[in-house]
């Protein structure tokens, strides 16, 4: 049998995977990156440590990749949320960033009503991305770690 993880994963991958690929992401599960000129548009699912429940963090990285600040240059095909780069968690509800499959009573077309919320949520994310203040900090953090070519 299946395990509740395993069923939201699907669900996802069924449901809001296409759409993300409509808009021009790339990657596998679970991260995924969209490179448009000027940077890339993250987006990453973290499954709660003993289940229950899924976070969506949202980040952005300078186009040619990100270098963690006394660190190493994550190369554009590789960075993601996990590297320290300005991000954010798309939330199904304000101060609450995580989404549950747990909670009692279970509807049946939980999974499916979840990746459905999901991707209710993208113009949330392509308004994030779109900021003014993200496009700040990527124009500031390009002219910080110059130009490395990885193509």
């Amino acid at each position: 049998m299946a395990s509740g993880r395993d069923e939201m994963i699907k669900a996802l991958k069924i449901i809001l995977i296409p759409v993300l690929r409509e808009k021009g992401f790339k990657g596998s599960f679970p991260h995924f990156r969209r490179r448009l000129e000027n940077r890339i548009d993250l987006m990453s699912f973290y499954f709660d440590k003993y289940g229950g429940g899924f976070t969506v963090e949202i980040g952005a990285s300078p186009s040619n990749g990100y270098t963690i600040k006394g660190g190493p240059h994550i190369p554009p095909d590789k960075v993601n949320t996990t590297h320290h780069v300005p991000m954010t968690w798309l939330e199904p509800y304000e101060n609450h960033d995580s989404y549950r499959y747990d909670e009692e009573p279970v509807p049946d077309d939980i999974y499916e009503k979840l990746a459905y919320e999901v991707a209710s949520l993208l113009p949330k994310a392509e308004e994030w991305w779109n900021s003014d203040k993200i496009a700040r900090i990527i124009k500031k953090k390009t002219k910080q770690q110059g130009y490395i070519n990885f193509d």
